[in-house]
């Protein structure tokens, strides 16, 4: 009995994580449609471990990324830009980053950071979905740099 508790509540909580980014058009990038998941380095963290960030959920992922990927990923990205309540954009030489705030659900502000970096001839996208009490883009670059 307890062995069935414990495997419904872990596909309780495995079901709670898909849908955090279930409402992004980039969710097929995060669940491994876009770039093949061997190809990536996939990050999450919740809970205490990232609470002294003000964060609940933290899910990056980073990939070598061909042309034709960065163009969906790009056009994907687009499409949740219109739907975020702020943006922040930066350019410098090699490097851009995007830092989307969607809209708040309930006191859960969302967050989703889009940065590229070109190396060479290789081009490498890093997308991070973040969820906590962070209440803006600028209080969250505090915290992560």
């Amino acid at each position: 009995m307890k062995h069935r508790l414990c495997l419904t509540i872990l596909l309780g909580l495995a079901t709670l994580i898909a849908r955090a980014q279930q409402d992004l058009n980039v969710s097929p990038v995060f669940q491994g449609k876009i770039v093949p998941r061997g190809e990536m380095v996939d990050v999450r963290a919740k809970g205490r471990a990232i609470s002294k960030y003000r964060l609940d959920y933290y899910h990056s992922i980073r990939f070598k990324a061909s042309e034709q990927q960065r163009a969906m990923v790009n056009d994907l990205v687009g499409k949740d830009r219109k739907n975020a309540v702020g943006v922040e954009q930066k350019t410098k030489k090699d490097n851009q980053s995007l830092i989307l705030a969607l809209p708040q659900q309930g006191t859960q502000h969302k967050y989703l950071c889009y940065l590229t970096q070109q190396k060479g001839h290789t081009l490498v996208i890093t997308l991070v979905y973040m969820e906590g009490k962070v209440t803006s883009i600028t209080e969250l670059r505090k915290l992560i740099q």
